[in-house]
């Protein structure tokens, strides 16, 4: 009896020191998704009085929501346009900052030969392709730009299947695309994991090939004084949170 008496003690308290603590609610780039879990949990060792709390969505769209009133504290976006759009807008207490740099690879779960590069889309075998909106979704947008500078885009995207954000293009890719367009990051979700062998299932897209993914975040004007919104922008900076962002494949501001 005193045993399970302590460990009802014990559970009490973990639930009464996670109530008290406050949350941060952070509007992120649909890219973060597969980092979110490593990156709260080395949050809250930094400060464990606060509770990162994601919401994913494409830039764009979540730059949309904040700006009809969704109460975000922070915004992580996969680029610095969408976040510097908020600055001009007067809508947050700061500069926009890069905390990481994003990678672009081409991700297939068929038997392609992915020894031809880009050009693999063009191969008749290869009936459809994914990407994410290139208007609202910055890693559409570099593989746009990747799929123009090589010559290719305008021969394959009758080919093309666009997808709201960078996860809904994953899906694609992994349920009825050929092939598709992806973050570096999501080699490491649970459900890529089966593909995750550079040359036979993906390869990294040539940076050269498309304008550097520098993804900033900014505290946004309606968090107020946020104790939680200033403690995860100086977070973001540290070698914690750059530490994750390395080990999920993302590159240094």
């Amino acid at each position: 009896m005193k045993r399970i008496a302590i460990t009802v003690l014990a559970l009490a308290w973990a639930f009464s020191f996670a109530a008290a603590q406050e949350k941060l609610s952070i509007a992120a780039a649909a890219n973060l998704s597969a980092v979110k879990d490593q990156l709260g949990a080395a949050f809250a060792r930094m400060y464990p009085q606060y509770q990162a709390e994601f919401t994913f969505g494409s830039s764009g769209s979540l730059v949309t929501q904040i700006k009809n009133g969704a109460p975000f504290q922070v915004f992580m976006s996969a680029d610095t346009g969408f976040a510097q759009d908020l600055v001009q807008a007067k809508m947050t207490t700061g500069p926009a900052k890069v905390y990481a740099v994003g990678k672009l690879i081409l991700l297939t779960t068929r038997n392609l030969d992915l020894s031809k590069g880009l050009a693999i889309l063009e191969d008749p075998g290869v009936t459809h392709w994914a990407n994410c909106n290139p208007e609202t979704a910055p890693y559409g947008r570099a593989a746009r730009e990747a799929l123009i500078k090589t010559g290719i885009y305008e021969s394959v995207a009758p080919k093309l299947v666009t997808a709201q954000n960078v996860t809904q293009a994953l899906q694609f890719t992994l349920t009825s695309a050929d092939a598709g367009f992806v973050n570096k990051s999501a080699l490491f979700s649970k459900e890529v994991q089966a593909y995750d062998k550079e040359g036979t299932f993906w390869f990294e897209v040539d940076p050269s090939l498309y304008a550097p993914i520098e993804q900033a975040f900014v505290v946004l004007a309606a968090s107020g004084d946020s104790k939680p919104a200033a403690a995860f922008a100086d977070f973001l900076s540290s070698s914690e949170a750059q530490a994750v962002f390395a080990a999920f494949g993302y590159g240094k501001p």
